[in-house]
């Protein structure tokens, strides 16, 4: 079970006039017209059907897709439009990012890219992603693998163009994963596993340097409301890999929330539960933050009291929830320096 991870989006939907990429609405188009616009199953610019039959397909939980030279990809997650980008292709529409809409290293990819910025757009269910707005923008090929998305939802955008999403059902790729399969859909396995080299390399050299991270255990919490704190506790999520990669332990209470015996939504009656040697802890308001300074069951955490507290800034975050390729080498230095700072306390 993972955590509940509401929406943590900027105060206003428009994107900031200081960013590269900008949002811009294409006129509407209804959803039958945009899919004959399209072709179900969408276009690709590599060539005939024969040819990219003949240089192979990728798996995913719900079928396969032809490797191909895509032009126009719609990335469905963060993550995904950063496989993408690691591999040198611009998505012509991608999901915008919580705490600002592009992050730092998407966005300084776009720019050393050229063309056109991306189309931004928002969706926080099923039922709220945009399927008229992604057919109108016309995409070769869809990219799922960072989020998860049910058979029928697949289904729908694959009538709009190939759409390779998870390789397991239920389960968001890897970093790993994704920059791998990601790259080879796109014919680009040789950027993807230049670009999973830099990342691991990153991290080997990180966890090199903060030797105090090993084997120290570790929760990581969500402060999202004065009353409830959310701790996610999959250990297949790609933000406990990371941490795990550093060296890292997730704590065993993690895994008695995940089989239900504890609750993963404590009540502030139950935080005493977060006994883990290191603690980290996101606020997405920080006055909720004073709040719970003033919180008995939080001040007396043996982590907050003895200074073991890594509260994430809100880009920190925002990466160590959408770890990927493109992302790691930015964050891991800053974040493992900050671990370790934690590690050795006060």
């Amino acid at each position: 079970m993972t955590m509940p991870v509401p929406a943590i989006r900027p105060a206003s939907t428009s994107t900031s006039p200081t960013l590269a990429v900008r949002r811009r609405r294409l006129p509407a188009l209804t959803f039958a017209f945009a899919l004959a616009l399209t072709g179900c199953g969408g276009g690709s610019a590599d060539g005939t059907d024969a040819e990219r039959a003949s240089a192979g397909s990728v798996d995913d939980a719900f079928g396969s897709v032809d490797i191909r030279k895509a032009e126009r990809v719609v990335a469905l997650s963060v993550s995904d439009a950063d496989a993408a980008l690691s591999v040198g292709v611009v998505p012509v529409a991608m999901t915008e990012a919580p705490v600002e809409p592009v992050m730092p290293w998407a966005e300084e990819t776009i720019d050393e890219l050229g063309g056109d910025d991306p189309e931004l757009f928002h969706w926080s269910t099923e039922d709220t992603i945009p399927f008229e707005d992604i057919a109108a923008w016309e995409p070769d090929l869809i990219l799922a693998t960072g989020t998860i998305i049910g058979k029928d939802t697949h289904d729908q955008l694959s009538e709009i163009a190939p759409t390779l999403g998870t390789a397991k059902e239920n389960t968001p790729d890897s970093w790993q994963s994704q920059a791998e399969r990601v790259s080879t859909v796109l014919d680009a396995k040789d950027q993807g596993d230049k670009a999973i080299d830099t990342a691991q390399t990153a991290i080997d050299d990180a966890a090199k340097d903060h030797p105090d991270l090993t084997d120290r255990s570790f929760l990581v919490a969500l402060f999202h409301s004065p009353d409830e704190v959310g701790v996610l506790t999959d250990r297949d999520s790609a933000t406990v890999q990371f941490f795990s990669e550093l060296g890292l332990t997730l704590d065993p209470v993690a895994d008695k929330m995940a089989d239900g015996s504890v609750p993963d939504s404590l009540s502030l009656e139950k935080l005493d539960v977060l006994q883990s040697d290191i603690l980290v802890g996101y606020f997405p308001d920080p006055e909720l933050r004073k709040k719970y300074d003033g919180v008995p069951t939080f001040s007396s955490l043996p982590a907050v009291e003895g200074g073991h507290f890594y509260q994430p800034t809100d880009e920190e975050w925002r990466g160590l929830r959408s770890v990927s390729a493109l992302a790691l080498p930015e964050i891991v230095g800053p974040i493992a320096e900050k671990l370790d700072t934690a590690a050795v306390g006060s």
